[in-house]
């Protein structure tokens, strides 16, 4: 009896993190246009160069080690820092003229997601059905830009609204989107084989102290993003 109940206790983050990033009904889908042209022509140059690192440095994500949740590549902030101190540099100073009332980025000593790249090159690529973590008492907002996208892709961003009708916003090189990633359930569209998405992802959030269930479940989350290809 002791252990079953030891075992509940250790599950209940977990199942906590599986209801709130994928079971749980749509709420809304407002979702705010964002312009990022400038940093995507800053990019243009370095995009075979992001590509490569990505793909050789970066996580690679295949869905049959991850429930058939997502497929694709992701590339944290250390990371770029590391191999292309450049693109670090014009990604950081672009952040660093955004302002988001009343929100700010995560803290980049304590968090490696404060900001990462994806990359939908490949057949196939997608992100399911899925809302945005957060473990900390206020709001979370996600900044998205296409850095850049091929004229043939089909990566493209898509929201529910509560009556699970789909809208599909489509993704261009230098636009992007806002919105609030705890109630605005999203994915992202299957991509077609040789055509290229590359997207910056950035968390804004309102506080920043973490719960005593969001330790907890960002404790569980770091356990599946180690274990599975997330």
């Amino acid at each position: 009896m002791i252990i079953l109940l030891i075992i509940i206790i250790f599950l209940i983050p977990f199942l906590l993190n599986y209801w709130h990033g994928y079971l749980k009904p749509a709420e809304e889908d407002e979702i705010g246009a964002v312009d990022c042209k400038n940093l995507s022509e800053s990019l243009k140059p370095h995009v075979g160069d992001i590509i490569r690192v990505i793909v050789n440095h970066g996580k690679s994500l295949d869905a049959k080690n991850n429930f058939n949740t997502t497929e694709g590549y992701k590339i944290v902030r250390n990371d770029i820092k590391t191999h292309l101190p450049q693109v670090f540099e014009i990604i950081e100073n672009y952040l660093k003229r955004i302002e988001v009332e009343h929100m700010s980025m995560a803290d980049c000593d304590t968090e490696q997601y404060c900001w990462f790249l994806r990359l939908y090159n490949k057949e196939g690529h997608f992100l399911d059905w899925h809302f945005d973590n957060n473990f900390t008492s206020g709001l979370r907002y996600t900044y998205v830009c296409n850095v850049f996208t091929s004229d043939n892709n089909q990566s493209q961003f898509m929201v529910k609204n509560k009556n699970n009708r789909i809208r599909v916003i489509s993704n261009t090189s230098g636009q992007g989107v806002f919105y609030n990633g705890s109630k605005v359930k999203h994915a992202i569209s299957s991509q077609h084989n040789d055509a290229i998405r590359i997207a910056l992802i950035v968390p804004y959030y309102e506080k920043h102290d973490l719960t005593f269930m969001g330790k907890w479940r960002k404790w569980a989350r770091d356990i599946i993003y180690s274990n599975l290809t997330l």
